[in-house]
């Protein structure tokens, strides 16, 4: 059994494992960065430590979170460092039977990019799609979260 945090980004249950997961936050004091993709936000203070935020609705669909004031910020491992995800809701933490999921790679679609599912999971009658953090943005879309996070705070 492996826990997984589900939520919520553009009205799709999705799901990550819980120990990818930091904590939640709300989405408070960010600057927005000028020039970078559509689906970051901009950067945030967490405790001393600057994290790019990310609107997986955007990400996923092209449509960015409707009300920021509403949604959560899950703080994820990526690669080497923290990021943020912008969500609608936070759902539940939830355990998933290894035999629950089922293989993405036999139910992957044609020129679909899925790369970051690691493989979705049947529950009652919703398909969940669960997440690597680390697979979600690979080359030039991590490049640019790499060159966000390396930003030097002057204090």
């Amino acid at each position: 059994m492996e826990q997984y945090l589900l939520f919520k980004a553009g009205g799709q249950t999705c799901g990550v494992p819980i120990n990818e997961t930091e904590r939640i936050i709300a989405l408070e004091n960010h600057t927005p960065v000028p020039d970078v993709s559509s689906y970051i936000v901009g950067l945030q203070d967490v405790e001393g430590d600057v994290l790019a935020i990310v609107d997986l609705s955007d990400r996923f669909y092209h449509t960015p979170v409707p009300n920021r004031d509403d949604a959560e910020v899950v703080i994820v491992k990526w690669k080497d460092s923290r990021i943020g995800w912008l969500v609608d809701e936070v759902i539940s933490v939830q355990a998933f039977n290894t035999d629950d999921l089922i293989d993405k790679d036999r139910e992957k679609v044609d020129g679909l990019s899925t790369s970051y599912i690691s493989a979705f999971v049947h529950v009652e009658d919703d398909i969940i799609p669960l997440i690597d953090p680390h697979t979600l943005f690979a080359e030039e879309k991590g490049e640019e979260l790499r060159k966000l996070l390396s930003i030097t705070i002057v204090k």
